[in-house]
C-alpha cells in the first residue's frame, strides 16, 4: 500500500485543478457505462455509480451516481485487502455483490480494479451497477419477502474476474448460467468493466501529467480540507441530542403494527462531530428488508452531509466527522448471516435517510426535511416475460413516476427526488422507450392531485400511472411502501398521500394489491399505481395564498383540498367569489 509522504504544501490553484480532475474522471466513467450498458435500468434509468478511492480507501469525490452506492465505497477495496492481502496486481479486477463483504445489496454488482503507477498501488477504480436480474427464484432484484440469503440468487463474494486484463471465462459462464437474459448480463458486465478501466486509464494519465508525488500530496491535503470544512459547519450548530422513531409498514409476523426505525443524533459543535446511534433498532427480520453495513453508512452520511450543505466536500475527511454506531444482527445495522438483504437499498434505507434529515428540523429551524417516497411504487416495477415482437425473453426494471420528494425548510418538495437513496440521480424513464423495450403500453402517467403533504412548504406529488399489458404475458414484481405509514410531515406539516396499487382485469374488475407482490398479468390487463406524495414541512396556515393558487392553477391541488387543509376561502384569480 502506498502512503503519501510528500510534505510540499500545494497552492490553491493546483488543489482545485486536481479536485476537478477527479470529478471529471468520475463523470467519464459514468458516461462510458451509460452509453454502453445493455439493460434499460442502466442505459435509461442510470441506476449505477462510479467513483475512486486512494490506496488508503479514502474517497476523494463521492462520485457520479446514487448516494446509496457511493457513500460507503471504501468498503469495496477493504474487502479485497481482507481476502487477497498484497496478492493483487495490475490488470486484476474483482467482482462483488455480497452484502456481507461491503456491498450494498445483491443486485448491485460492483467491479473494482487496483490502479498502479510506476509499480505502486495508488488508487482503486470502482463501478457499481444495478443489474436487471441476479438469479432470484422470481424475476426481480428486490426480494423483499425472501426468507434468507439463499433465496437471493447468485452471490459473487469478492472474486477475481479479470487477471492481466482478461476475463476469467469460467466465472463469466457461471454468471450466465444463473442469470436470466445472459447476453444482456454480459453486455452490462462489459459496460461496467469499461467504466472501471476508463477510470484506471485516466488516473494513470493524471499521475503522469502532474507527477505522482503531487497527486499523493493532494490526496492528504484535500482530506484535511474536507475535514476542516465539515468541522466548521458542525461548529455552527447548537449542541443537541435528538432521539426519534419513524415507522415502516408492517410486513411480517410480529410487526403487524409496523417496523420501527430509531435513531439518536448527538451534535457536538466543540469537537465538530455528529454521532448517529442506531443501536436501539430491532433485530434482523426474517425477510429481505434488512439493511447492510454499506447502506447504513451511506444513508447516514447522505443525510448529514445534505443538511450541512453543498460546500462540504463529499470526501472521507468530511465523512470521518460523522460517527455511526450500529450493532450486529440488526435490521438497521450489520446483518448476521444468513439474513436476507436484497432490499437493503430501498425501504428501510429510504426511511432512515429522511428520518435523520427530519431530525435536523429540531436542531435548527432553517434545516431539515419531511419524509419522501418509501420503496419503489408500482409504476417502477421489475418486469419480465417473453416478447413476441422480438421472439426473446426480457427482464428489466422500469423507473416511471418515481416522484414524491419531501418538503423542506424554504422549499416545496423536489418532484424527481424519488427517494432518500437516489435523490434525483435516478433518471426517470421515457414512456416511449419503455414501450419499445417491453410489450407494454403506458396508458397514463400523471401527477396525482392532492397527493403532496400540505404545509408551509408542500411535499411533491406522487404519480397516477396505468400500465397495460399488450400481447404477451408479463410478470410484475414490486416492493413499494407508504400505505400504512405514508411519508410523514415535519414541523407541523402533514403526511403525503398513501401508496396504492390495483390490478384491473379485462372485465374492469379492480383488485387491490399489497405493497410487496409478484403478479402475472394477461394481455389486456392493467396495473394501476398511485405513488405516495412527499410529506409537508411547516404549519399549513403559514403557506402563502399565491402559492396555494398557483398549485390549483397547475392542477396539483384541488380547490376542495385547499379549503379542507389550508382553510383556503376563495380567489378572484381563480374566478371564484370571495
Amino acid at each position: 500500500m502506498t502512503k503519501a509522504t510528500n510534505t510540499v504544501k500545494l497552492d490553491p490553484l493546483t488543489m482545485i485543478v486536481l479536485q476537478k480532475r477527479f470529478e471529471a474522471i468520475n463523470r467519464e466513467m459514468a458516461y462510458t457505462l451509460a452509453r454502453t450498458g445493455r439493460s434499460g435500468v442502466l442505459n435509461t434509468a442510470l441506476d449505477f455509480s462510479c467513483t475512486m478511492t486512494d490506496a488508503q480507501y479514502r474517497t476523494v469525490s463521492a462520485g457520479q451516481g446514487l448516494p446509496i452506492h457511493t457513500g460507503a465505497a471504501h468498503l469495496v477495496p477493504q474487502a479485497i485487502l481482507d481476502r487477497y492481502g498484497e496478492n493483487i496486481a495490475e490488470g486484476d479486477c474483482f467482482i462483488n455483490n455480497s452484502s456481507y463483504l461491503g456491498n450494498t445489496h445483491c443486485a448491485d454488482v460492483t467491479l473494482c480494479a487496483p490502479v498502479f503507477f510506476a509499480g505502486k498501488l495508488v488508487f482503486y477504480s470502482i463501478a457499481r451497477a444495478h443489474l436487471s436480474d441476479i438469479g432470484f427464484p422470481t424475476p426481480t432484484t428486490y426480494g423483499s419477502l425472501c426468507s434468507d440469503h439463499y433465496a437471493e440468487g447468485l452471490t459473487l463474494p469478492c472474486l477475481k474476474i479479470q487477471t492481466h486484463y482478461r476475463d476469467n471465462p469460467e466465472l463469466i459462464e457461471l454468471c450466465k448460467a444463473n442469470i436470466r437474459a445472459p447476453e444482456q448480463f454480459y453486455g452490462d458486465y462489459l459496460a461496467i468493466v469499461g467504466a472501471v478501466r476508463t477510470g484506471e486509464r485516466r488516473a494513470k494519465e493524471m499521475c503522469e501529467r502532474f507527477g505522482v508525488e503531487t497527486v499523493l500530496a493532494f490526496l492528504d491535503q484535500y482530506q484535511e480540507y474536507a475535514a476542516s470544512m465539515a468541522q466548521a459547519a458542525i461548529a455552527r450548530l447548537p449542541a443537541m441530542q435528538v432521539s426519534k422513531t419513524a415507522m415502516h409498514d408492517g410486513v411480517c409476523q410480529g410487526y403487524e403494527q409496523g417496523l420501527p426505525v430509531t435513531a439518536t443524533m448527538l451534535v457536538d459543535p466543540e469537537k465538530g462531530q455528529i454521532t448517529i446511534d442506531l443501536t436501539e433498532n430491532i433485530d434482523c427480520l426474517p425477510i429481505g428488508l434488512n439493511m447492510t453495513e454499506a447502506t447504513v453508512i451511506a444513508s447516514c452520511l447522505t443525510a448529514v452531509l445534505n443538511m450541512l450543505g453543498p460546500d462540504i466536500p463529499r470526501a472521507s475527511g468530511a465523512f470521518n466527522q460523522v460517527q455511526i454506531k450500529m450493532r450486529e444482527n440488526s435490521a438497521i445495522g450489520i446483518p448476521r448471516f444468513p439474513a436476507a438483504t436484497s432490499s437493503a437499498t430501498t425501504n428501510l434505507a429510504h426511511i432512515l435517510i429522511d428520518h435523520i434529515q427530519a431530525m435536523f428540523a429540531e436542531v435548527s429551524p432553517a434545516r431539515g426535511t419531511a419524509y419522501g417516497t418509501v420503496g419503489n411504487p408500482a409504476s417502477a416495477p421489475c418486469v419480465s416475460g417473453f416478447d413476441s415482437r422480438r421472439q426473446a425473453p426480457f427482464v428489466n426494471q422500469m423507473v416511471l413516476g418515481y416522484w414524491g420528494g419531501p418538503a423542506l425548510a424554504g422549499h416545496d418538495g423536489w418532484l424527481t427526488y424519488g427517494s432518500g437513496t437516489t435523490q434525483g440521480m435516478l433518471s426517470q424513464s421515457s414512456v416511449e422507450v419503455m414501450e419499445q423495450q417491453q410489450p407494454l403500453i403506458i396508458e397514463k402517467l400523471e401527477l396525482r392531485p392532492d397527493s403532496g403533504g400540505v404545509g408551509e412548504w408542500e411535499g411533491a406529488q406522487g404519480c397516477d400511472c396505468v400500465i397495460r399489458v399488450r400481447d404477451d404475458v408479463v410478470t410484475f414484481s414490486v416492493n413499494s411502501g407508504g400505505f400504512q405509514y405514508p411519508p410523514a410531515g415535519v414541523a407541523g406539516g402533514l403526511p403525503g398521500a398513501q401508496t396504492r396499487t390495483w390490478k384491473k382485469d379485462t372485465s374492469g374488475t379492480l383488485s387491490e394489491l399489497p405493497i410487496f407482490f409478484d403478479i402475472t398479468l394477461q394481455p389486456g390487463e392493467r396495473l394501476i399505481a398511485y405513488g405516495s406524495g412527499g410529506g409537508g414541512f411547516g404549519d399549513p396556515k403559514k403557506r402563502r395564498s399565491d402559492k396555494i393558487e398557483k398549485s390549483i392553477r397547475d392542477g396539483l391541488l384541488t380547490v376542495e383540498h385547499a379549503r379542507a387543509f389550508y382553510h383556503y376561502s376563495a380567489s378572484t384569480a381563480l374566478g371564484e367569489a370571495k
